[in-house]
């Protein structure tokens, strides 16, 4: 589940960050795919939630500091939440806006009767937690790569391929 993951909810990132810095006629072809991405990891994150809640969670690394150790259950709490509030945001965002839900080469219909002040909420608590939650992928990644560098098995924690 990992790795289906992070390819749409990076790509999602990106691909705001990337919209924020061109003119207005290409803004709408990288915000369509944000969106689409973004719809993408929603998808992904209900079932990636409940093989969370249902899986035993792997032992803390037994070479990691108590802070660190507690660094990665804040960041991975952290990191759910991004990954279940920012698609539900979108989503009610797109939906309550009628202007509906972009999903690569369609377009799912939005409210018959849009609601402006459930939109505009959304669209708030979207844009808050884009801003500052953004900044959990890269301190993932850099953790994890720390962690390799340091030889441990972090790998095989989140690849069912990977030597345990």
């Amino acid at each position: 589940m990992h790795w289906l993951m992070a390819p749409a909810l990076t790509g999602s990132v990106a691909c705001v960050l990337y919209a924020q810095t061109v003119p207005m006629p290409e803004k709408g072809k990288w915000m369509f795919r944000h969106k689409s991405l973004g719809l993408l990891t929603g998808m992904l994150a209900v079932p990636r939630l409940a093989v969370k809640l249902a899986s035993k969670a792997p032992e803390a690394l037994k070479k990691s500091h108590a802070i660190e150790q507690l660094a990665a259950k804040v960041s991975h709490v952290a990191l759910y939440g991004f990954l279940l509030v920012m698609p539900a945001s979108g989503i009610a965002m797109g939906y309550f806006g009628g202007k509906g839900l972009p999903f690569f080469f369609t377009t799912f219909p939005g409210a018959e009767t849009p609601n402006g002040a459930v939109a505009k909420q959304s669209f708030s608590i979207h844009k808050t937690l884009g801003t500052y939650g953004k900044f959990l992928l890269p301190v993932h990644v850099g953790a994890a790569g720390m962690h390799a560098a340091r030889g441990h098995g972090i790998f095989s924690r989140i690849s069912p391929l990977a030597p345990k």
